[in-house]
């Protein structure tokens, strides 16, 4: 990428950040300057995210979307952030029933609970480091990511609309996906067309997870060690280092938000303020339309929070409570399923069902149809499924622990505990403790039934290690419960539970980030010191504004440069070099050029169909088939096939060569006899060009 590109690229991400940090500001400040500075920073993550989502989904919905249209509505969003009244108690002294009691001691000792601490969230901290240093000037990998998550952001670049389902793979539903982390995605590609900066937002929504996890167990009350460590376990959890540096998958946006909205409604429940309930219903508004497990997640946490809220108003008889409790449902509900409303309306729209693929029906009657789902029948099996079958379970066992590591089972033990502890004799039950509690067995239950919790051929498994993504809502809920019960029991359950927790967030940690040897660990925790040491001295000398307008012109040219030499590194050679036919095909479509996809291709390998698009977006890809009852399917015979092949006028064309290569796809016999001459021929896929371009090419 020339480097005017790049600064220019620049120039227009930092005046978008810059107008939706203004925007955030402006709300934060003016309405929720009571919350304390954790709080405050969380409130600010879900306010600037709803924000950064908004901003390019208004233009994406009007389609019109280009990188003028987002600044507009970036101004817009400046403009009515202005608008906001302050809080009538903005930067008032919180009332005493407001201010959150001291968190008890761990009884494992305060030494004991501080290393444990100490050594888990210092090690998952320096792994994270290292493995996004080592990635960070490589092109994204995985499946998801380049089969359907960025080819959906490059569509809506060059379509500059979301209404059209866009499909590259056949027999499958990406295009009806929610897709708010895919908007996250777009912020960060638009300004360059390149996907060379997508790793930065989902790292940095994997650390707001962890606090947001710590504010959590730090809301319960519970050890400040402890909570520490209760954060450097979830991020520690080897399917959420997997997922989200080397493939950039949006779940952690997913995560932190829906994190951020069980703190907001922890915090009502002792504050009883609105603006909790708000804050709570943003972030889960986000988190539902993310990911379709945030869809399910989502609507059961609410649940079992009203239910909670109902059965408590009844027991008080207060009067009023309960159509109070009811408004404060409709708000949080309301504000959540408008997250997902965009989508929904999307696939009602363009697939006449909001949850395409799945059938609703009510008391037996269709209200929703969706045509069987070939691959979910053969490939996405549940953990239920094979509840009859012991062969199966233990290879899930071993799939589940490769995923997640020892953490359900530790909190399994944690939940019996906690649930004892909080309804012990002589003192009154924590609801806060129960809700959650039951809000985690409950969400681990949905896993299991959960499709695709066993991904893979029927009676084999061997792909549900990835999809242990689902059953992290639970832990979620579960290991701050865990954190709450460390610090209520006697001295020897405490340090059994901590010590357990901080083995299992080192070897979370170990896999999950893939630590290759101490030189890694060393170079990055110097890292670490190096920023903390730069923070405190500027904390020292805030005061000076000289200094800390120098240091922030320092950053920049810092970050600008690293970036640079990020992208320098990504994109020369780019996807070149992992295998020739996807060599063949960037070499015969450098840009501005159409590109074919055909039949099936093992996973087993780079996907095709992020890198067809091209280092700046430039070639426009499809996979060659129609729509047949909402499902991208194939062409199924010759005459309609090449009629397809000449219709497109592609300059290439790229057929799979089978899930189980090299296989005789019709499709590579059925090109051939149209003329076009292959330019490369691997086990998995065969490259060809048109007649006309043959000489070329030879």
């Amino acid at each position: 990428m020339p480097l005017e590109a790049f600064l220019a690229g620049a120039a227009l991400f930092a005046a978008m950040l810059a107008a939706v940090a203004v925007a955030t500001a402006l709300i934060v400040r003016r309405r929720l300057r009571h919350l304390d500075p954790l709080e405050l920073g969380l409130a600010s993550v879900v306010v600037g995210t709803v924000v950064l989502l908004g901003v390019h989904l208004v233009p994406l919905m009007l389609g019109v979307l280009t990188r003028g249209t987002v600044l507009a509505a970036a101004a817009l969003a400046v403009g009515l952030a202005a608008l906001v009244r302050p809080a009538a108690d903005a930067g008032a002294a919180l009332p005493d029933d407001e201010r959150r009691p001291p968190p008890p001691a761990s009884a494992a000792g305060a030494y004991v609970s501080w290393s444990l601490a100490a050594i888990a969230g210092a090690f998952a901290t320096a792994a994270a480091l290292a493995y996004l240093a080592r990635w960070a000037g490589d092109e994204l990998v995985g499946v998801d990511p380049l089969t359907f998550h960025l080819p959906n952001v490059a569509r809506w670049i060059q379509e500059g609309s979301l209404w059209q389902i866009d499909q590259f793979v056949p027999l499958l539903a990406h295009g009806n996906y929610p897709n708010n982390g895919d908007v996250l995605l777009l912020s960060s590609v638009l300004p360059w067309h390149n996907d060379f900066l997508v790793r930065l937002p989902i790292a940095f929504y994997l650390v707001a997870l962890a606090l947001a996890v710590f504010a959590v167990a730090r809301e319960l009350r519970a050890p400040r060690s402890t909570s520490v460590l209760a954060a450097a376990v979830i991020v520690s959890l080897p399917v959420v280092g997997l997922a989200t540096i080397p493939r950039a998958l949006p779940d952690s946006l997913m995560w932190a938000t829906y994190t951020c909205g069980v703190l907001f409604l922890l915090r009502h429940a002792r504050t009883s303020r609105r603006s909790d309930l708000v804050l709570a219903g943003a972030a889960l508004a986000v988190a539902i339309g993310t990911k379709w497990y945030g869809v399910s997640s989502v609507p059961v946490l609410v649940a079992i929070w009203l239910a909670a809220r109902l059965l408590a108003a009844r027991r008080a008889g207060t009067p009023g409570a309960l159509p109070r409790v009811l408004r404060d449902g409709v708000l949080v509900g309301g504000l959540a399923i408008l997250g997902t409303l965009v989508w929904l309306v999307r696939n009602l729209v363009l697939s006449g069902n909001p949850v395409f693929p799945l059938d609703v029906e009510l008391l037996g009657v269709t209200i929703f149809h969706a045509p069987p789902d070939v691959i979910r029948d053969q490939a996405g099996f549940t953990i239920a499924d094979y509840a009859a079958d012991p062969d199966v379970l233990r290879q899930l066992a071993g799939e589940i622990v490769e995923g997640l590591g020892s953490a359900p089972i530790v909190c399994a033990i944690g939940l019996v505990v906690a649930i004892v502890l909080a309804r012990r004799r002589g003192r009154a039950p924590d609801r806060r403790i129960l809700v959650l509690a039951t809000g985690a067995i409950v969400l681990g239950l949905l896993y299991t039934v959960t499709p695709a919790t066993a991904l893979g051929l029927r009676g084999d498994p061997s792909l549900a290690n990835s999809n242990t993504r689902y059953a992290i809502p639970a832990l979620l809920l579960a290991v701050p419960v865990l954190a709450w019960a460390v610090g209520r029991l006697p001295r020897a359950g405490a340090l059994a539970l901590e010590t357990a927790l901080a083995a299992g967030a080192l070897a979370g940690a170990y896999h999950g980030y893939e630590v290759r040897g101490i030189g890694d660990i060393a170079l990055a925790a110097v890292g670490v010191a190096a920023l903390a040491g730069t923070a405190w001295l500027l904390w020292r000398l805030r005061d000076r504004r000289v200094v800390l307008a120098g240091a922030a012109l320092a950053s920049v040219l810092v970050g600008l440069a690293a970036a640079h030499r990020m992208e320098d590194r990504i994109n020369d050679g780019r996807y070149r070099n992992i295998d020739p036919g996807v060599d063949a095909m960037l070499s015969a479509a450098p840009s501005g050029k159409r590109i074919a996809l055909a039949a099936d291709w093992t996973v087993a390998g780079l996907s095709p169909i992020w890198p067809a698009f091209g280092t700046t977006i430039d070639n426009e890809v499809e996979f060659m088939g129609r729509f047949v009852d909402g499902f991208l399917t194939p062409w199924d015979d010759r005459a309609s096939f090449q009629a397809a092949l000449r219709r497109g006028r592609y300059d290439v064309l790229v057929v799979g060569r089978g899930f189980y290569p090299p296989q005789p796809t019709p499709e590579q016999e059925w090109a051939i006899d149209a003329g076009w001459h292959t330019i490369a021929l691997t086990p998995r896929l065969r490259v060809l060009v048109p007649p006309s371009a043959s000489g070329t090419h030879r």
